[in-house]
């Protein structure tokens, strides 16, 4: 945040009102520029950026387009089995890639972070190969690549997110932005090709053609990430030089409050995700705005992910992500009235932006709410896990509501009603964050898991960005 004087003596004595005016501008043209705003250069720092997205393209996007699978099992590949079967596949995808977050972090932390995206990375590329020769109405064979290996692969999804924040000094909600808009860009891209290559190629060739994909951005992904180069991000180093005490992850109100809100929005917004293909598919809208549908909610998705980090820069990401998180709920009652290709469209760019939007500044709300001497790495691992939990059993459960006969508008009211019940916990998050600030501190316990150990350099990189 840029601070100014209003002191004469500060701004040269002319009028007050406007060198403040003047130096404000000034020294936000000066923090862009200046290269020590980066940790190893702009180059790769920039770098860094282009190669988390490459690789969250496929690893994420693949998970975020989870829609195209489900109506396609459905419908043609796994009949046998009903919608909430199905969504299991879905689910557990989700569990794998943020339930696994806390070990990602702690690889992290320990100065794994190559070794950590190596492995996801090229666990979900081979992932999509085994995909492509797996039979049909046979369950098991789906659920093992597609659910558990393709889930396990997107751990790399917090590392990454890390490593970025850990190459900018300043200003990092933008950055981390643009690698979490690789996720709608992804499901962008499988939604439109897989929709059209099942149809045309079938499943096993359409499959393939996406595994070539993704080898190439397995590659090239890969290629392009930089580690920045300071001592705190070698182990040795890291236990060497640093002063030892006792690493804690604070249990703060403010930190619950986040969480269970998580828990809550994942239980409710991964519906239209999950079934809005299929739900203009029952109610007869034209199968081609149909296969698009996704493809627009992603677009608007990936903008969604931009322009509010923008924003959170400047006034606070937890003030722009409670009124985005609001309005998720209450627009996402609006999916009754996608019996039409206006509605569906409209519904589709509205919901895109505002869940890309949720998603997006998650992580940058919990690194603003931390308190000083906390394991970052650590405390955004285990503010993913209810994320993952929620979202392995939400689809599940909003399958169930719907049922055999589809009845749409349970299935609908109880998402939306879950999610503005989240934003509740967010109000009272940022009320009591706020009491602490001003020098009430809410009482604290530590976790159970805490162990004595080097405070990392992650910590301190991103709790400078974090408290204004």
């Amino acid at each position: 945040m840029t601070t100014t004087s209003t002191s004469p003596c500060a701004i040269g004595g002319n009028s007050p009102a406007t060198n403040v005016s003047e130096v404000s501008i000034n020294q936000e043209k000066q923090d862009v520029q200046n290269p020590s705003r980066y940790a190893d250069g702009a180059l790769r720092a920039w770098c860094t950026v282009a190669g988390a997205f490459c690789l969250q393209l496929y690893a994420i996007g693949v998970i975020t387009s989870f829609g195209v699978f489900q109506d396609f099992y459905t419908t043609t590949w796994l009949t046998k089995f009903s919608a909430s079967d199905i969504s299991w596949i879905g689910g557990i995808q989700y569990f794998f890639e943020l339930g696994c977050a806390p070990v990602a972090g702690k690889l992290f932390d320990k100065g794994y972070v190559r070794s950590a995206v190596l492995f996801g990375s090229m666990l979900s590329c081979f992932s999509f190969f085994m995909l492509s020769i797996v039979k049909p109405n046979q369950y098991y064979q789906v659920f093992l690549p597609q659910g558990v290996a393709m889930g396990i692969g997107a751990l790399i999804y917090l590392p990454l997110m890390t490593l970025v924040s850990q190459h900018f000094k300043a200003r990092k909600a933008l950055p981390m932005g643009i690698v979490a808009a690789a996720a709608p860009v992804g499901a962008i891209v499988f939604t439109i090709m897989l929709n059209h290559l099942f149809y045309k190629l079938g499943f096993t060739q359409g499959i393939r053609a996406a595994a070539y994909m993704t080898l190439g951005l397995f590659v090239l992904g890969n290629a392009l990430l930089f580690v920045p180069r300071t001592k705190s991000i070698s182990p040795a180093s890291t236990q060497s030089d640093l002063p030892i005490r006792p690493a804690r992850l604070v249990w703060d109100m403010p930190y619950v409050l986040t969480l269970t809100s998580a828990f809550l929005l994942s239980l409710g917004s991964n519906t239209p995700g999950f079934y809005l293909q299929l739900f203009a598919e029952v109610h007869g809208v034209d199968k081609t705005v149909v296969f698009y549908c996704l493809a627009i909610m992603n677009v608007s998705s990936f903008v969604g992910r931009l322009l509010p980090n923008h924003l959170a820069d400047r006034v606070g990401a937890i003030n722009v992500y409670i009124p985005c998180l609001v309005l998720t709920g209450l627009v996402e009652l609006a999916m009754l009235g996608c019996i039409n290709v206006v509605g569906l469209i409209l519904f589709s760019i509205f919901y895109g932006f505002l869940f890309g939007s949720v998603i997006a500044l998650y992580l940058p709300m919990i690194s603003e709410l931390t308190p000083p001497g906390v394991e970052m790495g650590k405390r955004m691992g285990v503010a993913l896990i209810p994320i993952g939990v929620a979202s392995m059993v939400g689809p599940p459960i909003t399958g169930a509501i719907l049922g055999p006969d589809y009845v749409w508008w349970k299935a609908i009211v109880f998402s939306s009603i879950i999610i503005l019940a989240a934003s509740a916990c967010n109000i009272t998050a940022r009320q009591v964050h706020r009491r602490g600030a001003s020098g009430q501190l809410p009482p604290r316990c530590e976790s159970p898991l805490d162990t004595p150990h080097a405070l990392d350099s992650v910590s301190t990189d991103l709790e400078k960005s974090c408290h204004h």
